[in-house]
């Protein structure tokens, strides 16, 4: 990539540069290496590359938006050539994305930025994403699940719901009103449509603390904070009809990739609409919010653009070119 499209990176995100602090962290134990990136994330970054990206069939321009767009990950030295050598801590989905899109449109494999000391290529991700939905090592459903569903609860005013039966008493989580489960006990679909939810949209409502009080790792989402986005297993979710405020957190949501069914209307949530929410979304409704501005749809996001069948944005206060939305 040219020194000229860094300098333009520079100037085009310049207020965000202070912010943006990347941290590489390395760890040994037992003659494992842990080379791990720590705030990786950077939202006006992911914009300018994933768009040079795209727009300029430029494969390296791919590396810089796959690592700005998806977030921290860890390199393990110690198992060079296994499938795992690799952990995405932030977004598998997100980083499988832009893995496949690159090689489809340009045949072109993603080489690391962040960590390119080590001169290797990343490893295909998409197969951790059906890893973090079904990982056993997090225990059983109701041990990770449930206290994410508690989450919620406490964040959108449970006390004050129309009706909160079985929530926060009732032992097993899928008896509780709204929440529905599969036969291994994975929460797939919350419908509390109309049920005086208040409050910020709960993408994550509370962090995961040890028992001595300190945080999990910031960038390890899969086991550090606990929402909506832990709930991996997810297939519907209809939050229509309630009282919730603020802005909608996208990019920890993509990682639901079993998430077809999603509907936020008639709430008071503002800023961006992002309709392709989740890979495998086929119905959004963000309609009769006060919703200001509506994100371009990203052709990496392959799999989300080929499944949306259906988003309405209707009775919010967008005003935009279509044509910068679908270029």
């Amino acid at each position: 990539v040219s020194p000229f499209c860094k300098k333009a990176e520079s100037c085009s995100c310049e207020a965000t540069a202070v912010d943006h602090d990347v941290k590489i962290v390395t760890t040994v134990e037992d003659n494992y290496n842990f080379i791990e990136t720590g705030g990786l994330y950077d939202e006006c970054k992911c914009d300018f590359w994933s768009s040079l990206c795209e727009s300029a069939g430029v494969g390296k321009a791919c590396d810089y938006a796959a690592e700005y767009c998806c977030g921290d990950y860890m390199y393990d030295g110690g198992v060079v050539g296994d499938e795992l050598s690799f952990l995405y801590l932030s977004s598998p989905t997100c980083y499988c994305d832009f893995f496949t899109y690159a090689q489809v449109e340009f045949e072109y494999p993603l080489k690391l930025k962040a960590l390119m000391m080590i001169n290797k290529e990343f490893e295909n991700p998409c197969g951790q994403v059906d890893l973090w939905v079904g990982d056993s090592s997090l225990g059983e459903p109701r041990d990770f699940e449930r206290p994410s569903l508690e989450a919620i609860y406490e964040r959108t005013n449970g006390q004050n719901w129309t009706n909160n039966a079985g929530w926060m008493n009732e032992e097993d989580h899928c008896g509780w009103y709204g929440v529905t489960c599969n036969g291994d006990g994975f929460v797939t679909s919350i419908d509390l449509r109309d049920n005086n939810l208040a409050g910020q949209f709960p993408v994550y409502a509370r962090n995961f603390t040890y028992s001595d009080g300190t945080f999990a790792a910031e960038s390890d989402w899969q086991v550090n904070k606990y929402g909506l986005a832990n709930l991996y297993n997810l297939e519907s979710l209809d939050l229509a009809d309630n009282k919730l405020t603020g802005t909608i957190e996208y990019r920890p949501l993509y990682n639901l990739h079993l998430l077809t069914h999603f509907d936020v209307s008639g709430n008071q949530l503002s800023g961006e609409v992002e309709a392709l929410v989740a890979p495998s979304v086929n119905y959004a409704n963000f309609s009769n919010n006060g919703f200001t501005s509506m994100r371009r749809f990203e052709k990496y996001k392959v799999r989300s653009f080929q499944t949306l069948r259906y988003c309405d944005v209707s009775n919010n206060a967008i005003h935009q070119d279509a044509t910068d939305i679908l270029e």
